[in-house]
């Protein structure tokens, strides 16, 4: 089985002790890598920057999410030639969040597929080997006019020299099972990576679900109301995330991209579960 993390970068001292921590104790899995998230239009790049410099010294693999929209292919020449010198051989291609006023200037990229040309095009001027990760959408790009039109994409994406995808994060099995089958009938034969978000506060969680057009399922919530206590629900977490990985490894799914939010303890514990290293509490049955 191979498992990677999500982190963003600390803004504070108290957010750069929890990081270290949670590095530490995620490492202890032998993760294949980790990555660091990128603002969008190039926000909190050199917070990014900084934090990728100081990862060179751990023995995981580190790869860096890197956004396009709105920035020209100087800067982003500039940017590649950065992550090189920090060591860094795995970019997450993205075309990152753009404000509702947003408007395409000349000479600027504005769609993922121009990024993954452009550090295939800068790797092979430079004679760089370098793996590139796309972002996928099991339940639609809110911005796509129909789930097919965003398989043609995700295609284009990973024909563009991209090796795999990583999905945005989703609570319903069946529901990226189904999406899987549909991406083979286009033509998607590179590996899907799920993408895991291990619920820490499901207000909050409902929220930027609503937001990244991600269902939280009914019976899910339900589960969640049922205990109210934070051990009771820290073990609900742990259950669903370990449950829905077990169905996708029932179907050949043996590769999980766990988004941390820079917090070790749901995604350890589900990954210790999924490596046979701990027993689940089944509180549904309880």
């Amino acid at each position: 089985m191979k498992l990677s993390f999500e982190f963003f970068p600390p803004r504070s001292d108290a957010q750069l002790r929890r990081f270290w921590r949670t590095i530490g104790c995620l490492e202890t899995l032998t993760p294949e890598f980790v990555s660091i998230t990128w603002g969008a239009l190039g926000t909190e790049q050199d917070a990014s920057l900084t934090t990728l410099a100081d990862l060179q010294d751990i023995s995981t693999p580190v790869a860096a999410h890197l956004t396009c929209s709105g920035q020209n292919e100087d800067a982003l020449r500039k940017t590649l030639s950065q992550l090189r010198e920090h060591g860094i051989g795995h970019i997450v291609a993205l075309r990152g969040d753009q404000p509702e006023d947003h408007q395409a200037k000349a000479g600027t990229m504005n769609h993922a597929i121009d990024l993954v040309k452009l550090i295939n095009t800068y790797s092979a001027e430079n004679n760089h080997d370098t793996e590139i990760s796309v972002a996928a959408y099991p339940e639609t790009h809110p911005e796509a006019s129909s789930s097919t039109d965003d398989l043609v994409h995700l295609h284009a994406k990973l024909e563009a020299g991209a090796q795999r995808a990583i999905t945005q994060f989703f609570f319903n099995a069946d529901s990226f099972l189904s999406w899987r089958d549909e991406a083979v009938a286009v033509g998607i034969s590179k590996p899907i990576v799920p993408g895991i978000l291990p619920i820490h506060n499901l207000e909050k969680i409902m929220a930027f679900s609503e937001k990244c057009g991600a269902t939280v399922p009914q019976t899910l919530i339900n589960r969640f109301e049922r205990y109210k206590d934070p051990a009771s629900q820290h073990d609900v977490a742990v259950e669903h995330a370990y449950e829905l990985c077990q169905t996708l490894s029932k179907e050949g799914i043996d590769d999980f991209h766990f988004y941390t939010l820079n917090q070790s303890d749901l995604s350890w514990h589900v990954c210790c579960l999924l490596k046979g290293k701990d027993k689940l509490i089944d509180l549904v049955a309880a």
